[in-house]
């Protein structure tokens, strides 16, 4: 990954930058001589690390520590790209600008030092120290400034961060059921069926379908059968542990990945959900229309050999074919 950071410091440039650099070892770190100051940034290719710091040489510690770091995926690039290119590109402009008054002041202490080595009298002298001491104010001032900017900036990408949570968070659900996308249920698949032959564990998945779901929506309207599958994701995710991933696999099929379980295992947690949804007395909708009895019908595969992710699903699709034939409400595996 390449890198950029921009170190100012002037008595401690080289130590600055030999520590930055055993620290955060991807980088390419760049010292400039400047005063009293230093400041970090960082640009890692596939993603962002933000580390902004300034360092009082006069006192010898941090007075404004601060990170972010946040790593942005393709999606959240998409959603968000326009506001963080803004926001970077401010806070470039803003580095740019610092190490220009930096490089001025680096100018200002090598003038003021060939002037006190020309100086005579105490007079000139102290012209000389009026000068430094006008140019270290200037710089202070400067500091100051690019110090409100940064921590402005970086509220700014905490704030940026937070939206790209939440985005990211909200593509990876079901708008309707709360259950995983479809998407996320493919990447998922794919890094569990590699996993398990990576560690020669088992892995297996059910697939499951409502019964007769258009009949209820024809009878009862789209918006009861919304409401349905609503009811119907809550009570499959109740009953699957934390590392089963549950899915919406499309319309009225879900899809329930299980790492580390048996075919023989899965089979008995989806006789355990087709038992409660048929014992549902099942009321949906604002009306609280009664629906009545609810069933599925389920399909189990337990991971092979050489297997792909789609030769899996393959498989499941093909049990819970088998269930739908002899009659729904079913596991067939």
């Amino acid at each position: 990954m390449a890198g950029l950071a921009l170190i100012s410091s002037f008595t401690a440039a080289s130590y600055l930058r030999d520590a930055i650099a055993a620290r955060f070892s991807d980088a390419t770190v760049l010292a400039i001589p400047a005063y009293d100051f230093v400041v970090a940034f960082f640009i890692f290719t596939g993603g962002i690390f933000v580390t902004l710091s300034f360092q009082s040489l006069a006192f010898g510690r941090p007075i404004l520590p601060h990170g972010l770091t946040r790593a942005l995926c393709a999606e959240e690039a998409e959603v968000s790209g326009q506001r963080l290119n803004a926001h970077l590109g401010a806070s470039m402009q803003a580095l740019e600008a610092h190490t220009k008054s930096a490089g001025r002041f680096a100018d200002s202490l090598s003038q003021g030092q060939s002037r006190l080595k020309m100086a005579q009298d105490a007079a000139r002298v102290r012209s000389v120290a009026k000068f430094l001491a006008g140019e270290n104010e200037k710089m202070q001032r400067a500091n100051t400034a690019y110090q409100r900017q940064l921590t402005d900036a970086t509220r700014q990408l905490e704030v940026l961060r937070d939206e790209l949570t939440r985005v990211r968070s909200e593509n990876e659900r079901d708008a309707l059921t709360r259950a995983y996308s479809r998407g996320h249920f493919d990447k998922t698949l794919a890094t569990l069926v590699k996993d398990a032959h990576q560690g020669c564990v088992d892995l297996s998945l059910v697939m499951i379908d409502i019964d007769h779901f258009k009949r209820i929506n024809d009878n009862f309207g789209h918006v009861v059968g919304d409401d349905l599958l609503q009811k119907c994701a809550q009570l499959i995710k109740y009953n699957v542990k934390g590392k089963d991933c549950l899915a919406r696999y499309g319309g009225e099929e879900f899809a329930i990945i299980m790492p580390t379980t048996s075919l023989q295992a899965a089979a008995i947690v989806a006789e355990q959900i087709r038992q409660k949804l048929e014992a549902t007395k099942w009321k949906a909708g604002k009306d609280g229309a009664m629906i009545g009895a609810v069933t599925a019908s389920f399909g189990v595969a337990q991971l092979q050999q050489g297997e792909t992710p789609q030769d899996l699903i393959e498989r499941a699709d093909q049990k819970l074919y088998t269930s739908k034939h002899d009659g729904r409400n079913r596991v067939s595996r």
